[in-house]
């Protein structure tokens, strides 16, 4: 009789310990790879390392040492790159996208996540978790909105990388946004 008391205070507080880590947790079943997140190949189209300027969007940012960005042709618009972390060009990965906001009378975007500030920017992070393939990933979207005198830009840095390798990858990613500055 004791023993099958113990196993039930056991059973109840695994499962107590496994209700309170998910709520901890980001969702669950929502995160996205590379190829998923990103039309752009390691390797092709135009390539972006060190600073990079961009007089239409006032922006300047570094991309990390040792890491190039890959982009569209390089007589196409400029709308950003996507910087490739893994050697394999597929599980981790940063995509930075930016254009102008054609609609500007459609009022607010709805963001979800946490407000921040982005080099000059107002951003909104959020973070989701889900598994592909087996591998559990996680993704951080920061959206943000930068507004000038005429003309108002928005865009997007995602985050995507093996939740094993979450430590490894989070600097460089941390690393990428302290780059980003917007405004002359």
């Amino acid at each position: 009789m004791k023993a099958q008391a113990m196993r039930k205070l056991a059973t109840i507080a695994f499962l107590l310990s496994t209700v309170y880590v998910a709520a901890q947790c980001p969702i669950l079943g929502q995160a996205k790879t590379c190829p998923e997140v990103s039309l752009a190949r390691q390797g092709i189209g135009a390539s972006y390392k060190g600073e990079v300027r961009n007089d239409d969007y006032e922006l300047r940012l570094t991309i990390p040492p040792g890491l190039t960005g890959w982009g569209a042709d390089p007589v196409a618009p400029f709308h950003g790159f996507t910087i490739f972390l893994s050697d394999d060009g597929q599980s981790s990965c940063i995509e930075f996208e930016i254009h102008l906001r054609v609609n500007t009378q459609a009022g607010a975007i709805r963001h979800r996540g946490a407000k921040m500030m982005l080099g000059g920017a107002t951003a909104w992070k959020d973070e989701t978790r889900g598994i592909k393939n087996g591998i559990e990933f996680a993704n951080i979207s920061v959206q943000f909105t930068i507004a000038r005198s005429q003309e108002i830009d928005d865009g997007t840095v995602i985050f995507v990388t093996p939740t094993r390798e979450l430590g490894k990858n989070r600097r460089t990613f941390d690393a990428f946004l302290s780059g980003i500055k917007f405004g002359r």
